[in-house]
């Protein structure tokens, strides 16, 4: 052997610059090389789908809060204005029911008059 051989037995090849000259297990070390290459690959291609994913869940359900906030702020000024709004009536039940015993103790007096006349054209 010259040292140009020993230097391609040190390289793992026997002669011979192409791929099939590469003895078996050379060649199946490249090979599963190459598929972990893929591997690698298709893997962060998934994780670059799975933080795709997540980018576009996140920026949904930051909108979903926005529009939740936009709502609740709606429910509470329409509560104020329906609090405001119960206050009103309750102020108008509160004079018609004055209303009605005012006039319900006058008619009452007047009802026992009309029956005190009554018993006494007897």
């Amino acid at each position: 052997m010259t040292e140009n051989d020993d230097s391609r037995t040190m390289n793992g090849r026997t002669g011979g610059n192409s791929a099939s000259h590469l003895p078996i297990h050379h060649s199946k070390i490249l090979l599963m090389t190459v598929y972990a290459v893929y591997i690698l690959i298709g893997l962060s291609l998934s994780l670059v789908g799975v933080a795709g994913l997540q980018f576009f869940y996140l920026m949904y359900l930051e909108r979903i809060d926005r529009e939740r906030k936009i709502r609740i702020h709606d429910l509470e000024h329409h509560c104020k204005y329906l609090t405001a709004r119960l206050k009103e009536v309750e102020q108008q039940l509160a004079e018609q029911a004055e209303l009605i015993d005012a006039i319900y103790e006058d008619s009452e007096d007047e009802e026992e008059e009309v029956w005190a006349d009554v018993i006494e054209d007897r």
